[in-house]
């Protein structure tokens, strides 16, 4: 059996929409998971992938900034090329995240339970 080694969050395309996952969501689950497995028993790790720089390890907050938080939960980022401290040349990329509401709204109407995730406001 193979242990996922990354927790990719897709792209923000208007077609992945509903395979989405907030930022925070993919924060609250790595914390939550880390009270629960040592060390190297750990195998995934949340990851965003930006447009034009590839993976963004969401552990290290060195390569992201939260901009701000919209009326509706969603976090607007800038996020940071590894290449910002070898060249001046690197660009950033901003994105708004997936609405934090929207997304609880979607797991109730699949019959989750929302209070299980009533700490996701707190991660960004």
């Amino acid at each position: 059996m193979l242990n996922p080694y990354y927790t990719f969050n897709t792209k923000g395309k208007d077609e992945t929409l509903a395979y989405r996952v907030p930022i925070a969501r993919l924060l609250e689950e790595q914390q939550e998971e880390s009270r629960l497995l040592p060390g190297l028993a750990r195998t995934d790790e949340a990851v965003f992938n930006v447009p034009r720089q590839g993976k963004n390890y969401l552990r290290d907050r060195g390569y992201r900034n939260l901009l701000t938080i919209l009326p509706n939960g969603s976090r607007m980022y800038e996020f940071h090329s590894w290449e910002k401290k070898v060249s001046r040349e690197a660009s950033t990329f901003i994105t708004t995240d997936v609405p934090l509401l929207d997304y609880l709204q979607r797991l109730k109407k699949d019959g989750e339970s929302v209070s299980d995730y009533e700490t996701i406001w707190y991660y960004f």
